[in-house]
């Protein structure tokens, strides 16, 4: 006879399951895509307003939207239960500055280890840095730090090889080895160009993963822009200066 799960693991192993029967069915990434686009428009999206629109059951329009969209208080609980989803790839990539760690690069890394066995980590230089004119950002040593730091907290550090990011691209675009890119909404171009220098040297392109946006306390994106600029911390909640209080003052 079978019962309904009650336990954390029966849970975990149930959402694993709806996880990859629904993003592994034909005409999901179409479906994602559109989902995103809808999050643009309204990042307070529900799952039941998704399965509304597009004719879903709840289930997968859960699983769609927490593809591309994450509240700040989900990422946590959708990287416990992302531990349990089988890779597809081999060898994947990620890249990025990782200024001011936050969640929703928590999101980023763990969309890259539920989709690839092994990840490597492009972290930009110093030098990258500074000729893309952003000012306010770490040293890289500290960067690296706090990289690994989270790295190993969260188990993925024995699948992960961190390496210096120089330029826009990286090793994926030149390495026949890689299967897939981990990008975010705001860096697809990067990923769709990765892509295009890999056909003009004789490579298959590879696939390109998106991890959600991750939603912070007010309803706007996270991003490392925003915490160096006090709006919010980095996990995503609302800043005493920028709090309820503030705004009615």
């Amino acid at each position: 006879m079978w019962r309904a799960p009650t336990g954390r693991l029966e849970r975990e192993d149930l959402y694993a399951m709806l996880y990859e029967c629904v993003t592994r069915s034909p005409g999901f990434a179409a479906l994602k895509a559109k989902v995103l686009e809808a999050v643009r428009r309204n990042p307070r999206l529900t799952a039941e307003e998704v399965a509304a629109a597009f004719n879903l059951i709840r289930g997968q329009a859960l699983i769609a939207l927490r593809s591309v969209r994450l509240w700040y208080h989900e990422v946590e609980e959708e990287v416990r239960v992302s531990r349990r989803i089988t890779p597809l790839y081999r060898k994947g990539a990620i890249g990025g500055t990782f200024d001011r760690f936050h969640l929703g690069h928590l999101a980023l890394l763990n969309t890259a280890f539920r989709t690839a066995e092994r990840v490597f980590i492009g972290l930009t230089t110093d030098r990258f840095v500074a000729s893309k004119g952003k000012s306010g950002v770490s040293p890289s040593e500290e960067r690296r730090r706090r990289l690994e730091e989270v790295l190993r907290n969260w188990g993925w550090w024995e699948r992960a090889e961190i390496g210096a990011l120089d330029d826009e691209l990286g090793p994926p675009a030149r390495d026949p080895s890689y299967e897939v890119i981990v990008g975010s909404p705001f860096t697809l171009e990067n990923c769709l160009r990765v892509n295009a220098s890999r056909i003009e040297k004789g490579l298959p392109p590879i696939a390109v993963e998106l991890s959600p946006i991750v939603i912070a306390e007010d309803g706007l994106p996270l991003s490392s822009t925003r915490i160096r600029s006090g709006e919010v911390d980095e996990f995503g909640r609302l800043t005493r200066s920028r709090g309820p209080a503030a705004r009615r003052a």
